[in-house]
């Protein structure tokens, strides 16, 4: 459902708190990612993998710590919403005893204990949990990581920071789990659904696009978010790559750069408000009915293997024709 203007007092704030939690994330993407999907030498650099799946098993993860897990994993506390996703995937779900307030994918994950945020982790319930290994979040910050192992139990950061690295995230889970088969199918999976999508798009010439994350303001998603690095792989030309990051954008530039198509996801406001804003009303986009809203925020913003089915949601919004 679209959200409802002129509602009540509380249900705006609610809607208010929402779109700071998101535009969170989003300024947490701004600077976890770069336009190529390769990751940065340093902190986006591969996690090492150990070796093989043998215990005590060292990796280096993605705040370049090193950590050493004694033994493999049975009880799992995962502060990363994305991280959550692919243990779900591979078949881990029962051994998750822990997981944010804002997991919610798959269902499963509902029935789950919950231990706080991953910006205030509640240490009395990680630990009343007896967890074996937490993946904590970039949003968890040094301070928060620090208390966590102090409790005497391995930390590691896997959240990902391109496409790439989800596939190392997986590639490590499955080791640290013993699931390195399903870790490899998943990954092949994703591989070649994304080498189809970027070639049914190749042959068609490029749409330009307008992203809305949030109508009131018009901000958008300009280079070096993941955004547009997405719409970029679904054969899309963000007309908002003149911006950096997260950015306001004006009516004027809207109306002369003439989108396409726009999109904007559940959480920017009443989508139906494009047709009839001064700057949306004209372009293209609105008079080919050109207007999208995407299913879920998560599925393009958290770094999990549904990130491959947000990319091929915003191909087909594209390029239908390619599909």
């Amino acid at each position: 459902m679209y959200p409802i203007k002129g509602e009540n007092a509380m249900k705006n704030k609610k809607k208010s708190m929402l779109l700071l939690t998101i535009i969170a994330a989003a300024v947490l993407l701004t600077s976890c990612y770069n336009a190529a999907p390769q990751p940065s030498e340093k902190e986006g650099q591969q996690p090492d993998g150990g070796n093989n799946g043998d215990f005590p098993m060292e990796i280096t993860d993605f705040k370049e710590r090193k950590v050493t897990i004694e033994k493999r994993p049975e009880r799992i506390v995962t502060l990363a919403p994305g991280i959550t996703e692919i243990l779900f995937e591979l078949g881990l779900g029962d051994n998750v005893v822990g997981v944010t307030d804002y997991d919610d994918y798959p269902e499963e994950v509902f029935t789950k204990p919950k231990v706080g945020d991953f910006q205030g982790p509640n240490m009395e319930a990680i630990a009343a949990q007896d967890p074996d290994i937490i993946f904590a979040s970039t949003l968890s910050g040094k301070n928060s990581m620090d208390a966590l192992q102090r409790l005497g139990i391995p930390v590691l950061m896997l959240e990902a920071k391109s496409i790439e690295q989800i596939y190392s995230s997986i590639e490590i889970i499955g080791k640290l789990t013993g699931k390195t088969a399903e870790g490899d199918a998943l990954i092949k999976h994703m591989k070649e659904r994304m080498a189809d999508i970027q070639q049914r798009v190749s042959v068609y010439p490029r749409k330009k696009v307008f992203y809305i994350v949030d109508i009131n303001g018009n901000f958008t998603a300009g280079s070096g978010t993941f955004i547009d690095y997405l719409i970029d792989l679904a054969g899309g030309e963000n007309i908002a790559a003149d911006s950096e990051g997260w950015a306001q954008y004006s009516m004027e530039s809207i109306a002369e750069k003439n989108p396409e198509v726009i999109m904007a996801p559940p959480h920017a406001g009443d989508i139906k408000d494009v047709y009839r804003l001064p700057g949306y009303s004209g372009t293209d986009a609105v008079k080919n009915n050109r207007v999208f809203m995407i299913s879920d925020d998560n599925i393009i913003s958290r770094t999990s293997h549904r990130i491959v089915q947000g990319l091929e949601e915003i191909a087909r919004f594209l390029h239908p024709e390619a599909f």
